[in-house]
């Protein structure tokens, strides 16, 4: 029992420390991303860099599209790190 409830606190720790990218495309028709990071074990540079390598380079962050999600501590002991939402347009 002690087991599973060690794997089941690791894999919920490896799940939170992941990068998600949707593919979408801008206004213009420019491929682009919609990334989420979340901040337990990925900084913002990490995000842009997976962003870049998604590009395949340089591209725009839509500054009225993307924000920081945090959650108010709630007492309990468990903490919920923020979460990173950029949404980049690839640059040609």
């Amino acid at each position: 029992m002690k087991f599973f409830s060690v794997l089941l606190v690791a894999s919920g720790l490896v799940a939170c420390a992941t990068i998600d990218a949707v593919p979408r495309t801008d206004a213009r028709g420019n491929p682009g991303y919609r990334l989420v990071c979340s901040e337990f074990n990925t900084s913002l540079q990490e995000c842009e860099a997976k962003a870049r390598a998604l590009c395949g380079g340089p591209f725009n962050i839509d500054p009225q599209l993307s924000y920081r999600e945090t959650y108010p501590d709630s007492g309990d002991g468990f903490y919920m790190p923020a979460r990173q939402h950029l949404v980049v347009s690839c640059l040609p």
